[in-house]
């Protein structure tokens, strides 16, 4: 005879089934309650089609083909030279976009291989490249010449057995554009400084709108790019340079995304024209840049980006993948599903003049390959977040908690010290390895700008602005300020917009001031982390109006 349960029993099963279920529920939901589904559409958000349809960038071959053109016939010009040093051809600006670049064509008895230098006004200042591969025909490339002078460049041919031969070549360069303003040094120590091999690093300055270029440790310009730049630049896997620049030069927008060199030489270009619709004309084509602050390479080779996605009433808070090859977009984030609607909906700080709320404006962002993290920074919500990138749930946030809905703030890192001062703000989010940190930790480094726009600390807001590193415990959640510099500076170097700081080796950062005393000056302040001593200084002024200097990055000419 079978056993029969009680009513009560079967009644309290139920019961319980309800509040498991229910638990189960709640833990998923809070697991992915930041995430909307891709395919999801409100009065708040675009189709993910929608947003394809508005981006779709096309490849352009007009400047591929150019460079082609001129490699084609320099390689002619080299055929046709005479053996012997003597005989060389020295070409300034051989692809007619790097003014202080050049090209050295010689043809040698027997094969050799080549030492390039630039002689410099110091020793620290002298660039040299080896090139290791032995030859009889040569294309030097040289990179690193100074403005407005008659640059000596020697060249250095070594045979197999050791015999050297050399030659030096004159190469004379025009004046810097005025718009490169006027670069003051205020201290350089190159013995301390993160020169790499060579003296082949540069400082550049990234511009905001117009001409990005290179200073050398004493503050001398010795690269810089014809071809206009906004916000992007920055060295790929393979050592080319991945730029966002103009469709047309004679353009206010900065469209296109290109895949480039020192020299100029295009390899890849995409043009975005992009569709803005506003509330009267929902076909009306871009009157601002579509990708906007940054732009990384993936692993696979892939590009993300920051865009525009097209819609009438938010700006500056969508991403795309594109794949390399084709510039088909394969993947869309857009971060008003995965953020509180109240964040966007109920924004009040900065507006626009087209009365489109820009109310996350995101500004830079770092792919943890290990982790599988994408790092996002947005300046007015004062927010720096990680997500899962193939899932796209959140997995920890980095910012005060005001004006946070409760189900947000398990993800909030919380401070393992008192008087922690949260970004506010901040620019230029980069992870860094300067000691030894366990799997689930991470060293996170950024521009703390210090400017409240949506919460964090009011009361130093706007009163200094620093660069700094913080370690991060992933699975614990907590946040650790390890390094921070430029409070004792003051409101002197307070930027209420852009910014950056980067660890560059030698236990140095490369801080960017861009918008020091109200966008009228940037400053280049390259700082010893153990020490504090300042080992570089440069003041920008006299630039034109717009083209602070978004970023500072100490990159090598010759990788």
């Amino acid at each position: 005879m079978k056993r029969k349960w009680p009513v009560i029993g079967v009644v309290l099963i139920i019961i319980i089934a309800i509040i498991g279920g229910y638990a189960y529920h709640e833990r998923t939901v809070i697991k992915n309650r930041s995430l909307v589904s891709q395919t999801h559409t409100n009065k708040h958000t675009l189709s993910i089609a929608q947003i394809k349809q508005n981006l779709t960038p096309t490849l352009s071959t007009t400047h591929i083909d150019a460079t082609k053109s001129l490699r084609s016939y320099y390689k002619s010009q080299l055929e046709n030279l005479t053996v012997g040093t003597v005989n060389g051809q020295a070409i300034v600006n051989p692809y007619k976009t790097s003014p202080l670049s050049g090209l050295i064509l010689v043809k040698t008895k027997t094969a050799t291989k080549v030492t390039m230098q630039v002689v410099g006004d110091t020793k620290a200042t002298t660039i040299t490249k080896h090139y290791k591969k032995y030859q009889q025909n040569h294309s030097v490339g040289v990179l690193g010449l100074y403005a407005s002078r008659t640059n000596q460049v020697q060249l250095t041919f070594t045979t197999k057995s050791g015999t050297k031969t050399s030659a030096t070549y004159d190469m004379t360069t025009a004046a810097v554009p005025a718009d490169v303003g006027t670069n003051t040094l205020k201290k350089s120590v190159p013995s301390k400084m993160a020169l790499g091999k060579g003296n082949a690093k540069l400082t550049f300055a990234i511009s905001s709108q117009g001409i990005t270029y290179g200073l050398d440790a004493q503050g001398k310009v010795r690269w810089y790019s014809t071809k206009e730049t906004s916000h992007v630049f920055k060295r790929l896997k393979n050592n080319r340079l991945l730029i966002v620049t103009k469709v047309d030069d004679n353009s206010h927008k900065y469209n296109a995304l290109q895949v480039t060199d020192f020299y100029g030489h295009v390899y890849k270009q995409y043009d975005f024209k992009g569709i803005f619709p506003t509330h009267s004309d929902h076909t009306k084509l871009a009157e601002n840049t579509v990708i906007h602050h940054d732009a990384i390479e993936m692993p696979n080779g892939d590009f993300l980006l920051t865009v525009d996605d097209g819609s009438a009433d938010y700006v500056e808070d969508t991403m795309i993948q594109i794949d390399r090859q084709t510039g088909k977009i394969k993947k869309v984030i857009d971060l008003k599903r995965i953020l509180p609607v109240s964040s966007y909906t109920k924004y009040e700080g900065t507006h626009r003049s087209d009365d489109k709320i820009d109310w996350f404006h995101q500004n830079s962002m770092y792919y943890d390959q290990k982790n599988g993290e994408l790092i996002i920074s947005g300046r007015n919500q004062d927010m720096i977040f990680a997500i899962n990138y193939k899932t796209l749930s959140l997995n920890w946030i980095l910012a005060a908690n005001q004006k946070l809905p409760k189900k947000y703030q398990k993800f909030l890192l919380k401070p393992t010290t008192k008087n922690y001062k949260f970004n506010a703000g901040q620019h230029a989010v980069k992870l860094i390895h300067t000691g030894k940190i366990n799997g689930n930790q991470v060293e996170l480094e950024f521009y703390d700008n210090n400017v409240v726009v949506t919460r964090g600390n009011q009361k130093a807001s706007k009163t200094y602005s620093t660069g700094d590193i913080v370690k991060i415990d992933r699975v614990n959640r907590t946040v650790t300020k390890t390094w921070s510099y430029g409070k004792s500076l003051g409101k002197t170097n307070f930027t209420n917009i852009v910014g950056s700081s980067y660890a560059i080796g030698n236990d140095n950062t490369l801080i960017n001031f861009g918008y020091a005393d109200s966008g009228k000056r940037s400053e280049f302040v390259e700082v010893n982390r153990k020490t504090n001593q300042v080992v570089f200084d440069v003041d920008r002024t006299n630039f034109s109006t717009g083209d602070w200097s978004y970023r500072a990055q100490r990159m090598t000419l010759f990788p």
